[in-house]
């Protein structure tokens, strides 16, 4: 058995595009649909001073993988170790930039399948370390002619706009507050750790796609509960998983506005199609699921074996 071969963060963007991330996980999703990958919720572990988050996919190919990250005071540390049913460990891959990738491209195949044909103006809350990679990934598969991006921190707004805006070669201009973001988008993005609604659901007009991704646990919140109330379709990355972490999901079924089997799974819409939504909202409420890691992990892996990878972990 060959040592896992260990691949840096640094190593991880220079390896993964995020075309190639989406690919990816569409075709994970295709596989889940078909039973030949299956998805383990999130756990979270409380321990003194500490959470330990750990999740876990499989797929019918042999390859598996969890990620491993602790919440402390330290700055948050993300791996991925990925796995082959014959040769056992393989790879040993940092996992921040993996993380951004596959939130991004999730985006990506949702938008994909779920977003009107010809949506050209995105509207987008939050200008963090996940913005990026949210932009990237729309205007990965659809024609963004502009975006409209609100941040309360006023320094990393104007960076944040001045950098994408050469880097995808489209407008994408700082609004002066949450509800002129959204003015005249076809697509919304919030990527914030909010405990609080930033949209109001007014703001959101009839056809728009959402993507909520800021939201992954019981104490965040970014849509208010009207939204999800009068959405036409709602999907999510992994039902189960959401049952267990997804605050606003959980608050719409148990204020009755919705039921679970009325949440439709990411891996149903792409095997599928999107189903109608009769003029509605479509919200996408990305969680980050370990099926996300593995298929970027998996293409890393398959990479970086091509270019010849040579840092190996001894054992």
């Amino acid at each position: 058995m060959a040592n896992p071969i260990y691949v840096t963060e640094a190593e991880v963007a220079e390896l993964l595009d995020m075309r190639g991330a989406i690919d990816a996980l569409e075709a994970v999703f295709l596989a889940q649909a078909h039973g030949q990958a299956r998805n383990s919720p999130r756990q979270r572990a409380e321990y003194w001073g500490g959470r330990l988050n750990l999740m876990s996919a499989g797929q019918d190919s042999g390859r598996f993988a969890f990620k491993a990250y602790a919440g402390t005071a330290a700055p948050t540390v993300y791996h991925v170790m990925l796995y082959d049913a014959r040769e056992g460990l393989i790879a040993i891959i940092e996992a921040g930039v993996l993380g951004q990738l596959r939130t991004g491209a999730a985006t990506g195949v949702a938008t994909r399948h779920m977003a009107a044909k010809s949506a050209a103006t995105l509207g987008m809350i939050g200008a963090g370390k996940h913005a990026r990679t949210q932009l990237q990934a729309i205007q990965a598969v659809r024609p963004l002619r502009r975006a409209n991006v609100f941040s309360r921190d006023a320094t990393r707004l104007r960076d944040f706009c001045h950098t994408m805006s050469r880097e995808l070669s489209i407008d994408v201009a700082p609004a002066p507050g949450a509800e002129s973001a959204l003015h005249g988008a076809d697509i919304v993005v919030t990527a914030t750790t909010s405990a609080k609604p930033v949209i109001a659901d007014a703001w959101l007009v009839a056809g728009v796609h959402v993507n909520a991704m800021g939201a992954n646990s019981l104490k965040r919140n970014e849509l208010e509960a009207a939204s999800y109330a009068r959405a036409g379709v709602v999907v999510t990355d992994d039902v189960a998983q959401a049952r267990l972490e997804a605050g606003e999901l959980i608050a719409t079924v148990r204020d009755g506005h919705k039921s679970w089997a009325d949440f439709h799974e990411l891996s149903s819409v792409v095997a599928h199609g999107c189903p109608p939504s009769h003029g509605g909202l479509t919200i996408f409420k990305s969680l980050g699921a370990a099926l996300e890691d593995l298929a970027a992990a998996n293409a890393i892996y398959e990479r970086a074996s091509a270019a010849g990878h040579k840092r190996r972990v001894q054992g």
